[in-house]
């Protein structure tokens, strides 16, 4: 910049609005905690304020805390104002229809989207596929009518939280309102959060019965997402997340 300060640049060939969106999420996400200061986006650039990493004690707990601020974030239905991405995959996000059920949503826009994408790439088998199917017969005992949409960060794994000396800084979202437990997906998935962050949650925003049994059916969606984008070396996360689903 001409002032002398530094920036952080995301470029991309094609034009489209991935970038303004991106934008519009952090801007909204930072309203209930910290993401980089949005300077300007257009169909290929996304001009972000410089974040410095830094040493803090207490970052779990922080990690805790937003997170529970931003899930207190409601909205009357669930979904987004415009579909958005998942890595490099398409998150169709209801955009218009108005649905209220969190079941429907799920199914529909989360689960069976990548279920037959997978199954047109070849990435699982006929009995496979009709396994996965048949999780949509147990999704009534599992998701309560009573879920209300929560604004969530939609990608929450380690690589998004930038550590600085004030505290977390979350990056490259993939927003939306849904089950808030759905945001503690990739965590159980990857690693890289201690304990701080869920008992720092609880006290805030208390956990509802049923949450650890509900813990497979939220990582099967990033399962099938990453056997889509990265292949079958996802194969087996997908399948164990089923049986454990199924209980068969």
């Amino acid at each position: 910049m001409t002032d002398g300060k530094t920036l952080f640049a995301k470029y991309q060939e094609t034009a489209n609005n991935n970038l303004i969106n991106q934008s519009i999420e952090l801007t909204l996400l930072g309203e209930s905690l910290t993401t980089p200061k949005v300077l300007d986006s257009c169909q290929h650039c996304l001009l972000l304020e410089w974040i410095e990493t830094g040493n803090c004690e207490n970052h779990q707990h922080k990690i805790g805390l937003a997170m529970a601020n931003l899930h207190k974030q409601s909205n009357d239905v669930f979904g987004f104002e415009f579909d958005n991405t998942i890595g490099e995959m398409p998150q169709h996000n209801g955009t218009g229809e108005n649905i209220t059920s969190w079941r429907d949503f799920y199914w529909k826009h989360r689960l069976l989207f990548q279920i037959e994408s997978s199954k047109q790439k070849q990435l699982i088998n006929d009995p496979d596929y009709k396994r996965l199917l048949s999780i949509e017969t147990v999704l009534d005992k599992l998701l309560s009518d009573s879920i209300t949409p929560s604004l969530l960060h939609g990608d929450l794994w380690s690589g998004n939280v930038i550590i600085t000396i004030q505290g977390p800084v979350l990056i490259d979202s993939a927003a939306y309102y849904g089950h808030r437990e759905a945001d503690f997906a990739l965590m159980f998935m990857f690693g890289g959060f201690g304990p701080e962050v869920f008992e720092a949650y609880n006290e805030v925003y208390p956990f509802d019965k049923g949450f650890d049994e509900r813990k497979p059916l939220y990582m099967l969606y990033h399962y099938l997402n990453h056997l889509n984008i990265f292949g079958s070396g996802y194969h087996a996360g997908v399948m164990n997340c089923a049986k454990l689903i199924l209980h068969t």
